[in-house]
């Protein structure tokens, strides 16, 4: 699916937007190589994360004395006026926070499909709860690929309403990782492309051990009202 030239339209009205060429070669370098610093030394210091796992936290996750310094040039992304401008642009002008940034790799040990998900699930594992937290609240990602990216699947316009019997009985079934949840949509970023979408969509991701994966996400929120 193609998005429209205009990010609001199509964010507004498929809960998510491409934007070809969003990062220039210096961006992308310096961006990456940050990136790629903090995950080697995780995978040098955990032998199960970023090993297993399909990404890491270079918030929570970056240690070191130099971790500051390391995460200066995530940090000044993640916060810089083109991205907030941009957030404000698609959300009406609700202010968000950063909750997150993820740098999602290839996994080392073994390829495996992710489940279907909304995150507005997480944390919330009865429907009412998590309906309730889907509608007074909102959470978007800002993703960058440093490599061309076909991981991300998602089910158009689905951030603007509650489940279907059938998309409910997959997400919440034992099926959760099939590959026939309906009307979905696999998002190709190039490298240097940025996505946004909404965190409240039907989404999910496939994983595996190659090609290689080096994609920077970051994650803005408001509270439940």
């Amino acid at each position: 699916m193609s998005s429209p030239t205009n990010p609001v339209v199509s964010f507004r009205k498929f809960g998510f937007v491409v934007l070809p060429g969003f990062l220039g070669s210096a961006e992308q370098e310096v961006l990456r190589r940050s990136c790629d610093a903090a995950l080697a030394r995780v995978r040098r210091d955990n032998r199960e994360t970023a090993h297993s796992t399909p990404r890491i936290s270079l918030l929570t996750e970056t240690s070191g004395d130099d971790r500051e310094e390391l995460l200066a040039a995530i940090v000044q992304f993640a916060s810089s006026t083109r991205v907030c401008a941009l957030l404000r642009a698609v959300t009406s002008e609700t202010p968000l926070g950063l909750e997150e940034v993820h740098y999602y790799h290839e996994q080392l040990k073994r390829d495996w499909d992710g489940d279907w998900h909304r995150d507005s699930q997480f944390g919330r594992p009865e429907p009412e709860r998590e309906r309730a937290r889907f509608e007074t609240s909102l959470a978007v990602h800002v993703r960058v690929a440093f490599e061309d990216d076909d991981r991300l699947e998602i089910v158009p316009g689905s951030h603007a309403r509650w489940d279907t019997p059938e998309e409910l009985r997959i997400r919440k079934g034992p099926d959760r990782a099939t590959a026939l949840m309906p009307n979905a949509t696999r998002i190709q970023l190039r490298a240097g492309d940025g996505c946004l979408f909404h965190a409240w969509s039907i989404h999910r991701a496939t994983y595996r051990c190659a090609p290689i994966r080096r994609t920077l996400d970051v994650v803005y929120g408001v509270s439940e009202r």
